[in-house]
Protein backbone atom coordinates (compact mmCIF):
# COMPACT_ATOMS: atom_id res chain seq x y z
CA UNK A 1 0.00 0.00 0.00
CA UNK A 2 1.35 3.44 -0.95
CA UNK A 3 1.09 5.13 2.44
CA UNK A 4 4.73 5.29 3.59
CA UNK A 5 3.62 2.76 6.15
CA UNK A 6 3.95 -0.95 6.83
CA UNK A 7 0.97 -3.27 6.50
CA UNK A 8 -1.35 -3.09 9.51
CA UNK A 9 -1.14 -6.78 10.46
CA UNK A 10 0.94 -9.52 8.85
CA UNK A 11 -0.95 -12.03 11.01
CA UNK A 12 -4.28 -11.03 9.46
CA UNK A 13 -2.69 -11.43 6.03
CA UNK A 14 -1.60 -14.98 6.82
CA UNK A 15 -5.04 -15.89 8.18
CA UNK A 16 -6.70 -14.47 5.04
CA UNK A 17 -4.29 -16.46 2.86
CA UNK A 18 -5.07 -19.64 4.84
CA UNK A 19 -8.83 -19.11 4.51
CA UNK A 20 -8.53 -18.52 0.77
CA UNK A 21 -6.51 -21.70 0.22
CA UNK A 22 -8.86 -23.75 2.41
CA UNK A 23 -11.75 -22.41 0.35
CA UNK A 24 -10.05 -23.61 -2.84
CA UNK A 25 -9.20 -27.04 -1.37
CA UNK A 26 -12.66 -27.71 0.10
CA UNK A 27 -14.39 -26.22 -2.94
CA UNK A 28 -12.44 -28.43 -5.33
CA UNK A 29 -13.20 -31.53 -3.26
CA UNK A 30 -16.90 -30.63 -3.28
CA UNK A 31 -16.91 -30.12 -7.05
CA UNK A 32 -15.26 -33.50 -7.60
CA UNK A 33 -17.88 -35.05 -5.29
CA UNK A 34 -20.71 -33.49 -7.30
CA UNK A 35 -21.60 -30.99 -4.58
CA UNK A 36 -22.03 -27.60 -6.21
CA UNK A 37 -24.20 -24.52 -6.51
CA UNK A 38 -26.09 -25.67 -9.58
CA UNK A 39 -25.50 -23.81 -12.81
CA UNK A 40 -24.15 -20.59 -11.36
CA UNK A 41 -21.17 -19.61 -13.49
CA UNK A 42 -18.18 -18.48 -11.37
CA UNK A 43 -20.14 -19.39 -8.20
CA UNK A 44 -20.10 -23.16 -8.28
CA UNK A 45 -18.81 -23.41 -4.71
CA UNK A 46 -21.54 -23.92 -2.11
CA UNK A 47 -22.05 -21.21 0.50
CA UNK A 48 -20.32 -22.96 3.47
CA UNK A 49 -17.16 -23.12 1.35
CA UNK A 50 -17.54 -19.52 0.24
CA UNK A 51 -17.91 -18.49 3.89
CA UNK A 52 -14.15 -19.05 4.21
CA UNK A 53 -13.64 -16.65 1.33
CA UNK A 54 -15.92 -14.13 3.04
CA UNK A 55 -13.72 -14.27 6.15
CA UNK A 56 -10.62 -13.76 3.99
CA UNK A 57 -12.19 -10.75 2.27
CA UNK A 58 -13.26 -9.11 5.53
CA UNK A 59 -9.84 -9.63 7.12
CA UNK A 60 -8.13 -8.25 4.00
CA UNK A 61 -10.39 -5.20 3.96
CA UNK A 62 -9.64 -4.52 7.64
CA UNK A 63 -5.92 -4.92 6.98
CA UNK A 64 -5.89 -2.60 3.95
CA UNK A 65 -8.24 -0.04 5.47
CA UNK A 66 -6.25 0.24 8.68
CA UNK A 67 -3.01 0.52 6.72
CA UNK A 68 -4.41 3.45 4.76
CA UNK A 69 -5.94 5.00 7.90
CA UNK A 70 -2.52 4.94 9.59
CA UNK A 71 -0.75 6.40 6.54
CA UNK A 72 2.06 8.91 6.95
CA UNK A 73 1.04 10.93 3.91
CA UNK A 74 -1.75 13.50 3.72
CA UNK A 75 -3.39 12.26 0.52
CA UNK A 76 -4.58 8.77 -0.32
CA UNK A 77 -2.76 7.72 -3.49
CA UNK A 78 -4.98 6.62 -6.38
CA UNK A 79 -3.78 3.00 -6.33
CA UNK A 80 -5.10 2.66 -2.78
CA UNK A 81 -8.50 3.90 -3.93
CA UNK A 82 -8.66 1.12 -6.51
CA UNK A 83 -7.30 -1.69 -4.32
CA UNK A 84 -9.45 -0.99 -1.24
CA UNK A 85 -12.54 -0.44 -3.38
CA UNK A 86 -11.99 -3.74 -5.18
CA UNK A 87 -12.23 -5.59 -1.85
CA UNK A 88 -15.34 -3.63 -0.81
CA UNK A 89 -17.08 -4.38 -4.10
CA UNK A 90 -16.08 -8.04 -3.99
CA UNK A 91 -17.85 -8.36 -0.62
CA UNK A 92 -20.95 -6.67 -2.05
CA UNK A 93 -20.91 -8.79 -5.21
CA UNK A 94 -20.39 -12.06 -3.33
CA UNK A 95 -23.20 -11.29 -0.88
CA UNK A 96 -25.53 -10.44 -3.74
CA UNK A 97 -24.70 -13.69 -5.47
CA UNK A 98 -25.11 -15.99 -2.46
CA UNK A 99 -28.01 -14.51 -0.47
CA UNK A 100 -31.03 -16.77 -1.02
CA UNK A 101 -33.66 -14.10 -1.73
CA UNK A 102 -33.32 -14.11 -5.53
CA UNK A 103 -32.04 -17.56 -6.43
CA UNK A 104 -34.98 -18.73 -8.53
CA UNK A 105 -36.06 -18.19 -12.12
CA UNK A 106 -35.40 -14.93 -13.92
CA UNK A 107 -34.13 -13.24 -10.74
CA UNK A 108 -31.24 -15.70 -10.58
CA UNK A 109 -30.38 -14.94 -14.21
CA UNK A 110 -30.20 -11.23 -13.49
CA UNK A 111 -28.09 -11.77 -10.36
CA UNK A 112 -25.84 -14.13 -12.32
CA UNK A 113 -25.11 -11.42 -14.90
CA UNK A 114 -24.40 -8.91 -12.15
CA UNK A 115 -22.15 -11.29 -10.24
CA UNK A 116 -20.27 -12.64 -13.25
CA UNK A 117 -19.41 -9.29 -14.78
CA UNK A 118 -18.89 -7.35 -11.56
CA UNK A 119 -16.61 -10.12 -10.32
CA UNK A 120 -14.38 -9.46 -13.32
CA UNK A 121 -14.62 -5.68 -13.41
CA UNK A 122 -15.00 -4.67 -9.78
CA UNK A 123 -12.63 -7.24 -8.27
CA UNK A 124 -9.95 -8.45 -10.68
CA UNK A 125 -9.79 -5.45 -13.00
CA UNK A 126 -10.19 -2.78 -10.32
CA UNK A 127 -7.44 -4.41 -8.25
CA UNK A 128 -5.11 -4.76 -11.25
CA UNK A 129 -5.64 -1.13 -12.27
CA UNK A 130 -4.59 -0.15 -8.76
CA UNK A 131 -1.43 -2.20 -9.15
CA UNK A 132 -0.69 -0.49 -12.47
CA UNK A 133 -1.14 2.94 -10.87
CA UNK A 134 1.61 1.94 -8.44
CA UNK A 135 4.02 -0.07 -10.55
CA UNK A 136 4.12 2.01 -13.74
CA UNK A 137 5.21 5.28 -12.04
CA UNK A 138 7.53 3.32 -9.75
CA UNK A 139 9.26 1.50 -12.60
CA UNK A 140 9.47 4.61 -14.79
CA UNK A 141 10.67 6.71 -11.82
CA UNK A 142 8.20 9.51 -12.51
CA UNK A 143 4.79 10.49 -11.10
CA UNK A 144 1.51 9.46 -12.69
CA UNK A 145 0.60 11.86 -15.51
CA UNK A 146 -2.63 13.26 -14.04
CA UNK A 147 -4.14 12.45 -10.65
CA UNK A 148 -7.43 14.01 -11.78
CA UNK A 149 -7.68 11.57 -14.71
CA UNK A 150 -7.23 8.73 -12.24
CA UNK A 151 -10.10 10.02 -10.09
CA UNK A 152 -12.30 10.47 -13.19
CA UNK A 153 -11.55 6.90 -14.31
CA UNK A 154 -12.17 5.56 -10.79
CA UNK A 155 -15.61 7.09 -10.23
CA UNK A 156 -16.89 6.53 -13.77
CA UNK A 157 -15.79 2.87 -13.58
CA UNK A 158 -17.88 2.51 -10.44
CA UNK A 159 -20.80 4.34 -12.05
CA UNK A 160 -20.92 2.36 -15.30
CA UNK A 161 -19.37 -1.05 -14.60
CA UNK A 162 -21.78 -1.90 -11.79
CA UNK A 163 -24.81 -1.75 -14.14
CA UNK A 164 -23.59 -3.60 -17.22
CA UNK A 165 -24.02 -7.21 -16.09
CA UNK A 166 -27.28 -7.71 -17.99
CA UNK A 167 -25.58 -7.13 -21.34
CA UNK A 168 -24.79 -10.85 -21.11
CA UNK A 169 -28.49 -11.55 -21.48
CA UNK A 170 -29.58 -9.46 -24.45
CA UNK A 171 -32.74 -11.07 -25.93
CA UNK A 172 -33.14 -13.15 -22.74
CA UNK A 173 -36.53 -13.21 -20.94
CA UNK A 174 -35.65 -10.33 -18.63
CA UNK A 175 -37.14 -6.80 -18.76
CA UNK A 176 -36.06 -4.78 -21.80
CA UNK A 177 -35.22 -1.80 -19.61
CA UNK A 178 -32.62 -3.90 -17.76
CA UNK A 179 -31.08 -4.96 -21.05
CA UNK A 180 -31.03 -1.33 -22.18
CA UNK A 181 -29.35 -0.26 -18.92
CA UNK A 182 -26.64 -2.86 -19.58
CA UNK A 183 -26.08 -1.53 -23.11
CA UNK A 184 -25.96 2.11 -21.98
CA UNK A 185 -23.56 1.27 -19.16
CA UNK A 186 -21.33 -0.61 -21.58
CA UNK A 187 -21.18 2.42 -23.87
CA UNK A 188 -20.41 4.62 -20.85
CA UNK A 189 -17.40 2.44 -20.03
CA UNK A 190 -15.56 4.23 -22.84
CA UNK A 191 -15.05 7.14 -20.41
CA UNK A 192 -13.09 5.37 -17.61
CA UNK A 193 -11.20 3.22 -20.09
CA UNK A 194 -9.96 6.12 -22.21
CA UNK A 195 -9.17 8.19 -19.10
CA UNK A 196 -7.15 5.42 -17.46
CA UNK A 197 -5.29 4.31 -20.60
CA UNK A 198 -4.46 7.92 -21.49
CA UNK A 199 -3.14 8.41 -17.96
CA UNK A 200 -0.93 5.33 -18.16
CA UNK A 201 0.41 6.05 -21.66
CA UNK A 202 1.13 9.70 -20.95
CA UNK A 203 3.13 8.54 -17.92
CA UNK A 204 5.28 6.56 -20.35
CA UNK A 205 6.06 9.76 -22.28
CA UNK A 206 9.80 10.34 -22.33
CA UNK A 207 10.46 6.87 -20.90
CA UNK A 208 9.56 4.66 -23.87
CA UNK A 209 13.08 3.22 -23.96
CA UNK A 210 12.33 1.36 -20.73
CA UNK A 211 9.82 -0.81 -22.58
CA UNK A 212 12.72 -2.37 -24.47
CA UNK A 213 15.57 -2.28 -21.97
CA UNK A 214 13.86 -3.59 -18.79
CA UNK A 215 12.18 -6.93 -18.24
CA UNK A 216 9.30 -5.70 -16.04
CA UNK A 217 7.86 -2.71 -17.91
CA UNK A 218 6.77 -4.70 -21.02
CA UNK A 219 4.38 -6.73 -18.87
CA UNK A 220 2.73 -3.55 -17.55
CA UNK A 221 2.62 -1.98 -21.00
CA UNK A 222 0.89 -5.02 -22.49
CA UNK A 223 -1.63 -5.02 -19.62
CA UNK A 224 -2.49 -1.39 -20.40
CA UNK A 225 -2.92 -2.04 -24.13
CA UNK A 226 -5.08 -5.10 -23.52
CA UNK A 227 -7.16 -3.15 -21.00
CA UNK A 228 -8.06 -0.74 -23.79
CA UNK A 229 -8.66 -3.43 -26.42
CA UNK A 230 -10.72 -5.72 -24.20
CA UNK A 231 -12.84 -2.91 -22.77
CA UNK A 232 -13.68 -1.43 -26.18
CA UNK A 233 -14.37 -4.96 -27.40
CA UNK A 234 -16.75 -5.47 -24.46
CA UNK A 235 -18.58 -2.27 -25.32
CA UNK A 236 -18.93 -3.41 -28.95
CA UNK A 237 -20.26 -6.82 -27.85
CA UNK A 238 -23.03 -5.25 -25.78
CA UNK A 239 -25.05 -3.91 -28.71
CA UNK A 240 -27.96 -5.98 -29.96
CA UNK A 241 -26.62 -6.91 -33.40
CA UNK A 242 -23.12 -7.82 -32.22
CA UNK A 243 -24.54 -9.69 -29.23
CA UNK A 244 -26.70 -11.73 -31.59
CA UNK A 245 -23.64 -12.37 -33.77
CA UNK A 246 -21.04 -13.25 -31.12
CA UNK A 247 -22.68 -14.20 -27.84
CA UNK A 248 -22.90 -17.99 -28.19
CA UNK A 249 -19.69 -18.37 -30.19
CA UNK A 250 -16.02 -18.71 -29.28
CA UNK A 251 -15.73 -14.94 -29.54
CA UNK A 252 -16.66 -14.73 -25.85
CA UNK A 253 -13.94 -17.30 -25.07
CA UNK A 254 -11.36 -15.14 -26.84
CA UNK A 255 -12.68 -12.01 -25.12
CA UNK A 256 -12.47 -13.62 -21.66
CA UNK A 257 -8.89 -14.78 -22.26
CA UNK A 258 -7.83 -11.35 -23.49
CA UNK A 259 -9.19 -9.88 -20.27
CA UNK A 260 -8.08 -12.36 -17.63
CA UNK A 261 -4.80 -13.25 -19.30
CA UNK A 262 -3.90 -10.08 -21.18
CA UNK A 263 -4.72 -7.59 -18.43
CA UNK A 264 -4.68 -9.34 -15.09
CA UNK A 265 -2.09 -12.07 -15.62
CA UNK A 266 0.41 -9.85 -17.42
CA UNK A 267 -0.04 -7.18 -14.73
CA UNK A 268 0.56 -9.70 -11.94
CA UNK A 269 3.59 -11.16 -13.71
CA UNK A 270 5.09 -7.68 -13.97
CA UNK A 271 4.44 -7.12 -10.26
CA UNK A 272 6.08 -10.43 -9.33
CA UNK A 273 9.17 -9.69 -11.41
CA UNK A 274 9.36 -6.28 -9.73
CA UNK A 275 8.82 -7.23 -6.09
CA UNK A 276 10.23 -10.72 -5.59
CA UNK A 277 13.87 -9.91 -6.54
CA UNK A 278 13.77 -7.01 -4.08
CA UNK A 279 12.59 -9.32 -1.32
CA UNK A 280 15.02 -12.16 -2.00
CA UNK A 281 17.97 -10.37 -3.60
CA UNK A 282 17.90 -12.89 -6.47
CA UNK A 283 17.34 -11.84 -10.08
CA UNK A 284 15.90 -14.15 -12.73
CA UNK A 285 17.79 -14.78 -15.96
CA UNK A 286 16.70 -11.90 -18.19
CA UNK A 287 16.75 -13.99 -21.35
CA UNK A 288 14.29 -16.42 -19.76
CA UNK A 289 12.06 -13.56 -18.64
CA UNK A 290 12.06 -12.41 -22.26
CA UNK A 291 11.21 -15.94 -23.41
CA UNK A 292 8.36 -16.03 -20.90
CA UNK A 293 7.03 -12.69 -22.13
CA UNK A 294 7.16 -13.43 -25.85
CA UNK A 295 5.78 -16.96 -25.62
CA UNK A 296 2.87 -15.73 -23.51
CA UNK A 297 2.28 -12.67 -25.71
CA UNK A 298 2.47 -14.47 -29.05
CA UNK A 299 0.58 -17.46 -27.67
CA UNK A 300 -2.28 -15.22 -26.54
CA UNK A 301 -2.46 -13.60 -29.99
CA UNK A 302 -2.54 -17.00 -31.71
CA UNK A 303 -5.19 -18.14 -29.25
CA UNK A 304 -7.56 -15.17 -29.47
CA UNK A 305 -7.33 -13.73 -32.99
CA UNK A 306 -8.19 -16.98 -34.84
CA UNK A 307 -11.00 -17.69 -32.37
CA UNK A 308 -12.41 -14.20 -32.89
CA UNK A 309 -12.28 -14.44 -36.69
CA UNK A 310 -13.66 -17.97 -36.81
CA UNK A 311 -16.39 -17.14 -34.31
CA UNK A 312 -17.48 -14.14 -36.40
CA UNK A 313 -17.78 -16.33 -39.49
CA UNK A 314 -19.65 -18.94 -37.45
CA UNK A 315 -22.08 -16.36 -36.11
CA UNK A 316 -22.79 -15.12 -39.61
CA UNK A 317 -23.50 -18.71 -40.70
CA UNK A 318 -26.00 -19.10 -37.86
CA UNK A 319 -27.69 -15.82 -38.78
CA UNK A 320 -27.97 -17.06 -42.38
CA UNK A 321 -29.63 -20.26 -41.18
CA UNK A 322 -26.84 -22.60 -42.31
CA UNK A 323 -26.70 -26.14 -40.80
CA UNK A 324 -25.10 -26.18 -37.35
CA UNK A 325 -22.67 -28.96 -38.28
CA UNK A 326 -21.28 -26.80 -41.08
CA UNK A 327 -20.29 -24.18 -38.51
CA UNK A 328 -18.54 -26.89 -36.47
CA UNK A 329 -16.52 -28.00 -39.49
CA UNK A 330 -15.69 -24.36 -40.22
CA UNK A 331 -14.09 -23.98 -36.78
CA UNK A 332 -11.64 -26.90 -37.06
CA UNK A 333 -8.75 -24.84 -38.48
CA UNK A 334 -9.40 -21.96 -36.09
CA UNK A 335 -9.42 -24.36 -33.13
CA UNK A 336 -6.08 -25.73 -34.32
CA UNK A 337 -4.59 -22.23 -34.03
CA UNK A 338 -6.13 -21.96 -30.57
CA UNK A 339 -4.33 -25.18 -29.59
CA UNK A 340 -1.03 -23.84 -30.93
CA UNK A 341 -1.43 -20.57 -29.06
CA UNK A 342 -2.48 -22.36 -25.87
CA UNK A 343 0.58 -24.60 -26.10
CA UNK A 344 2.88 -21.58 -26.32
CA UNK A 345 1.11 -20.05 -23.32
CA UNK A 346 1.56 -23.26 -21.34
CA UNK A 347 5.25 -23.34 -22.25
CA UNK A 348 5.60 -19.77 -21.01
CA UNK A 349 4.11 -20.87 -17.68
CA UNK A 350 6.79 -23.52 -17.29
CA UNK A 351 9.47 -20.90 -17.93
CA UNK A 352 7.82 -18.58 -15.41
CA UNK A 353 7.82 -21.40 -12.87
CA UNK A 354 11.58 -21.81 -13.34
CA UNK A 355 12.09 -18.04 -13.15
CA UNK A 356 10.18 -17.96 -9.88
CA UNK A 357 12.39 -20.77 -8.60
CA UNK A 358 15.44 -18.69 -9.57
CA UNK A 359 14.08 -15.71 -7.63
CA UNK A 360 13.11 -17.60 -4.48
CA UNK A 361 14.77 -20.97 -3.99
CA UNK A 362 18.06 -21.17 -5.84
CA UNK A 363 21.17 -20.18 -3.92
CA UNK A 364 22.73 -16.99 -5.13
CA UNK A 365 26.21 -16.99 -6.62
CA UNK A 366 27.55 -15.10 -3.62
CA UNK A 367 26.29 -17.74 -1.21
CA UNK A 368 27.70 -20.56 -3.30
CA UNK A 369 31.12 -18.91 -3.44
CA UNK A 370 31.07 -18.32 0.32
Amino acid sequence: MVSNNSIFSIKLGWIALLCTNLMIIFGTICLMAGINNGGGEFREYIWPVMALFAVALILTLINFFMTVARRKTKEIYISNWYIVSSIIFTIIVALTAYLPFWQDGVSETIVQGYFMHSGVGMWFTLYTLGLLYYFIPQQLNKPIYAYSLGILAFWTQILFYTIIGTHHFIFAPIPWWLQTVGIVGSAGMIIPVVAAVLNYLMTFRGQWHKVTNTYTVPFFFVAVIYYFIVSIQGTAEAFKYTNLLWHFTDFTVAHAHLGFYGIITFGIWGGIYTIVPRLTGKEPIQMLVGAHFWLAFIGLLLYTIPLSVGATLRGLMWMDGKPFIDSVVLMFDWWLWRAIGGSLMFLSHLIFMYNFYQMTCKKSIELEEA
